[in-house]
């Protein structure tokens, strides 16, 4: 079976815009579309043909009315809320017999052997923002034989904000690009684009192939001296290139949970786990991800992301 029915769970995040507009381009199937957004938010929502439904998440009866009679939920909650969120999703979508929910862990491998120990130490990690403890309750899914299964999509980093400098890490107005530990270790990612598109395939594929995975999406596969080197080649300019040591990170870590910032320290992990050669990012296995076919999107190379980066930035 396909599903066609979705509820999509924020509107104003990182991902939302380009994924819903994706979505509701398909013609092949025409997804039924409705929307929730915070009741509080001020933000608008462009999503012509879809249905826009204002929520409290912690209104649990409302929310169970409002994801009843849906194949399946995408959660596009972003910032320090996500995890508690999806979780207050998981329940309704039980409670309301829906599918398939796809929680927000946009992002490296959370439960990789060398992330979890990341996201677990270091001093106190709040449960309803702990990545390791959420990525979990949506594993055990796959042995409670509820209603509701899980996908979880992991592209790792996306690409084309860490090469404009949304993250960090690159510097192109100073010509600079910081690594972690080496600028050789190999880590992959996707631009917006291509992980929307991504996701529409997920949905359109037969549903049992996604049951219960969680599934690498990759477009490129870089190392930070080959992004310098290309940025030197596209500029004709020579960049810094600067390290930070894992070790600082980790400091920078526990002293954010020390003072109750447990986001800024999930941030820092994910930025470390991201470039160190911990596996956590490199998502090799991700290159051969067609979606059965459905997604047809010509993969970007390192150069042309280059290119578009220095326009955005306007330092060519």
């Amino acid at each position: 079976m396909v599903f066609t029915k979705v509820i999509i769970a924020g509107s104003t995040g990182y991902i939302a815009d380009p994924a819903i507009q994706a979505i509701l381009a398909s013609t092949d199937p025409v997804f039924d579309v409705t929307i929730l957004t915070r009741a509080e938010s001020r933000k608008s929502t462009n999503a012509p043909g879809a249905k826009l439904v204002p929520i409290d998440y912690y209104d649990h009866q409302a929310l169970v009315r409002a994801v009843s009679g849906a194949d399946a939920i995408l959660s596009f909650i972003s910032g320090a809320q996500a995890k508690a969120v999806d979780r207050l999703l998981l329940k309704a979508a039980q409670e309301a017999g829906v599918r398939r929910i796809f929680p927000s862990e946009y992002t490296l491998d959370i439960l990789h052997p060398k992330a979890i120990p990341a996201f677990t130490e270091g001093g106190n990690w709040p449960e309803e923002t702990s990545p390791v403890v959420t990525a979990r309750k949506f594993m055990d899914l796959a042995n409670e034989g509820g209603p509701t299964s899980f996908t979880t999509i992991i592209p790792a980093a996306f690409m084309d904000g860490w090469l404009a400098g949304e993250f960090g890490s690159i510097d192109l107005k100073n010509r600079k690009v910081t690594a972690v530990d080496s600028g050789d270790h190999y880590f992959s990612g996707c631009t917006l684009p291509y992980l929307a598109a991504a996701i529409v395939a997920v949905l359109k594929m037969d549903e049992e192939k996604t049951k219960n995975k969680r599934i690498p999406i990759t477009e490129l596969r870089v190392t930070m001296n080959q992004i310098a080197d290309t940025f030197e080649e596209v500029t004709g300019d020579k960049f810094e290139r600067g390290l930070v040591i894992s070790k600082e990170l980790f400091d920078q870590r526990d002293t954010n949970l020390k003072a109750g910032n447990a986001f800024v320290a999930l941030f820092t992990m994910v930025h470390m786990l991201a470039f160190n050669g911990s596996g956590a990012a490199d998502m090799k296995d991700g290159l051969k991800f067609d979606g059965d076919g459905f997604l047809n999107l010509r993969k970007k190379t390192l150069k042309e992301l280059c290119v578009v980066a220095v326009e955005k930035v306007g330092t060519a």
